[in-house]
C-alpha cells in the first residue's frame, strides 16, 4: 500500500478516535505534591542519600552524542568537510526566505522523511539546513521536536541509528532516572491505577504474590506496602518477583531496599529477581492454590519485540502469563501509531505523539511538578525515543510503541478478558492526572486512556483469564 494512501487512512480514522475529555478536578500544586504517597517519595529519596557511585555515573562510559552528531553530520554534508552547512556548530547559517512564526515543522519533516526514504540526499540535506535554521533547541516544545526528528532521519540516512541510539541510552546516570520518577504524572497515575485495584482485590488474603515486569527501582511498591501493614486484619505474607533487563538495573538491590522497606513497616517481604531481557521466557516460583497472584507491567512493554508469527515474543509473553492463572495482569501501555512496518507512517505517528509528550512535560514544569533540570531529562528521554523509532529497523530498533488496540486484540486472542476499572482506582488516577485543561481522559470499553488535548499518550488495563481456577479459600 502507497505510503501517502496509509496517511490518508490514519486521517480518516482519527476523526473516529475515542474522544478525550479535560479532567474535572482542578488542583494546585501544592494539593498535587501533597496527594503523593509519602512512603513512595521517602522511598525514592533514600535512595538519592545512598553513597553509591554508581548513581552518580553513566551506566557505560559511551562517545558522547553530540560528538556523534557532529561527526555525522559533517561526514553527510554534500562538501564532506567540517564546514559543512549541516553542522549543529554553524555560526552563521544560511539565510532562507522568511516565515511565520506558524511555519509547519510537521510539513517540512515529512517532505525530508520521503527524501530519506527515497535516498535523496541532496533533498535531505537542503530540508535539515532550512530546519535547523528555523527552529531552536531552547524554544517551543514543537522545535525542539524539530530538531530531535531532523537528527534521528540524518542518523538514519547514514545508516548508523543503533549507534546513536546506544550513545543517548547509556549517556544518563541513575540519579536522574531516579529523580524524575519522583513526581511526573504519567508514572504516577499508572501506579495508583494498579495499586489501588490490587488493594481492593487482596482485602482478606493471607499469601498474597506479585509478579513484576520492568520493576527498575521497584518505587511502585512502597505506598502498597505501607497500606497492606495497616489493614485491619493484619498484613499478609507478601512476596514480590521483580523482572528486568540486566544493563538497566542492579535487581538484588532493589530487591534490598524493598526488604528493608517492609521491616521498617513490621511486614516480612520474600523478594525474587529475575534479570533478563527475554521476558518471554522468565518463569517465576508460584504456588498456584495458595497465593494471591498478580501480574504488573507498567509502560514497558514497548520493549517486547513483535517480530515473527508463530514465535513472536509478544505472543509468547502472554502466553506466559495466561499460564500463570493470574487474579488479575496489569497492562499499562504507551500508546502511539508507530507500529506500522510502512516508514512514512510510523514516522507521522511518532510525531504527533513525541510533540504531545514534549508539550505534556512543559505545562508538568510549569505545575511545579518538575524543575528545570527534570525537564531537560525528559527532553533527552524523548530524543532518545524519536532516534530509536526513526532510525532503527529490525533487531536494532529498541522502542515498539503501538496502539493501546494492537494490545487489546493480543490480550483478547491469549483468552485474556477485561475487567473493569473501579470508581476509587480511577479516583486515585484523576488525583494525579490534573491540574491544567489539556490533560485529558476516555474511556475505550474498559480501556482507561489517559491524554495530552486529543492525543491519547496512556492506556490503563486490568485482565484477567477468561478460564478462570476453581474459587478458593484464601490461605
Amino acid at each position: 500500500m502507497d505510503s501517502d494512501l496509509c496517511l490518508q487512512l490514519r486521517a480518516a480514522l482519527l476523526r473516529h478516535q475515542i474522544p478525550l475529555e479535560p479532567v474535572q478536578a482542578q488542583i494546585s500544586s501544592q494539593q498535587h505534591h501533597s496527594l503523593f504517597d509519602r512512603s513512595r517519595l521517602d522511598y525514592l529519596t533514600r535512595i538519592l542519600e545512598e553513597n553509591d557511585e554508581e548513581l552518580q555515573l553513566p551506566q557505560q562510559q559511551q562517545t558522547s552524542y553530540q560528538v556523534l552528531l557532529r561527526e555525522l553530520t559533517e561526514c553527510l554534508s554534500p562538501n564532506s568537510c567540517a564546514s559543512s552547512s549541516l553542522s549543529m556548530d554553524t555560526a552563521s547559517p544560511p539565510h532562507f526566505p522568511s516565515r511565520t512564526s506558524t511555519v509547519s515543522f510537521h510539513s517540512l519533516l515529512m517532505d525530508c522523511a520521503r527524501a530519506v526514504a527515497a535516498n535523496n540526499s541532496t533533498k535531505v540535506h537542503e530540508l535539515v539546513r532550512e530546519i535547523r535554521t528555523l527552529a531552536s533547541p531552547q524554544s517551543r516544545p514543537v522545535e525542539k521536536a524539530a530538531l530531535y526528528f531532523t537528527n534521528a532521519l540524518v542518523a538514519r540516512l547514514a545508516g548508523c541509528g543503533a549507534r546513536m541510539y546506544a550513545a543517548m541510552r547509556q549517556d544518563v546516570t541513575t540519579i536522574q532516572s531516579i529523580s524524575i520518577r519522583m513526581n511526573l504524572p504519567s508514572l504516577r497515575a499508572t501506579e495508583r491505577f494498579a495499586n489501588q485495584m490490587i488493594l481492593d482485590a487482596c482485602r482478606g488474603a493471607k499469601r498474597v504474590h506479585i509478579v513484576d515486569y520492568g520493576i527498575l527501582y521497584g518505587d511502585q511498591w512502597p505506598s502498597l506496602i505501607k497500606a497492606l501493614s495497616e489493614r485491619a486484619e493484619g498484613p499478609p505474607l507478601l512476596k514480590i518477583t521483580g523482572i528486568d533487563f540486566p544493563s538497566l538495573v542492579n535487581l538484588e538491590k532493589t530487591g534490598n531496599r524493598l526488604v528493608d522497606y517492609a521491616k521498617s513497616c513490621g511486614m516480612h517481604l520474600e523478594f525474587h529477581s529475575i534479570a533478563t531481557a527475554a521476558w518471554e521466557s522468565a518463569q517465576p516460583r508460584y504456588h498456584l492454590f495458595s497465593e494471591l497472584l498478580f501480574v504488573n507491567c507498567q509502560l514497558r512493554m514497548r520493549h517486547i519485540r513483535e517480530d515473527g508469527i508463530i514465535d513472536s515474543p509478544r505472543k509468547l509473553f502472554l502466553e506466559k502469563i495466561l499460564s500463570f492463572k493470574p487474579v488479575m495482569f496489569f497492562q499499562s501501555v504507551v500508546h502511539a501509531d508507530i507500529g506500522s512496518p510502512f516508514f512514512i507512517h510510523r514516522f507521522d505517528g511518532a510525531w504527533r505523539s513525541f510533540l504531545a509528550r514534549l508539550e505534556s512535560f512543559e505545562e508538568t514544569m510549569k505545575l511545579e511538578l518538575i524543575d528545570q533540570s527534570q525537564l531537560d531529562f525528559m527532553d533527552k528521554f524523548i530524543e532518545k525515543c524519536a532516534m530509536g523509532a526513526i532510525a532503527c529497523d529490525g533487531q536494532n530498533r529498541v522502542e515498539r510503541i503501538s496502539s493501546y488496540k494492537t494490545w487489546d486484540r493480543l490480550a483478547r486472542k491469549g483468552q485474556f478478558g477485561q475487567l473493569p476499572v473501579s470508581k476509587r482506582a480511577l479516583e486515585m488516577v484523576m488525583s494525579v492526572w490534573s491540574g491544567h485543561e489539556n490533560f485529558t481522559y476516555g474511556m475505550d470499553e474498559n480501556w482507561l486512556l489517559l491524554g495530552w488535548k486529543d492525543v491519547v499518550l496512556n492506556a490503563l488495563s486490568v485482565w484477567e483469564p477468561i478460564e478462570k481456577l476453581p474459587r478458593f479459600k484464601h490461605q
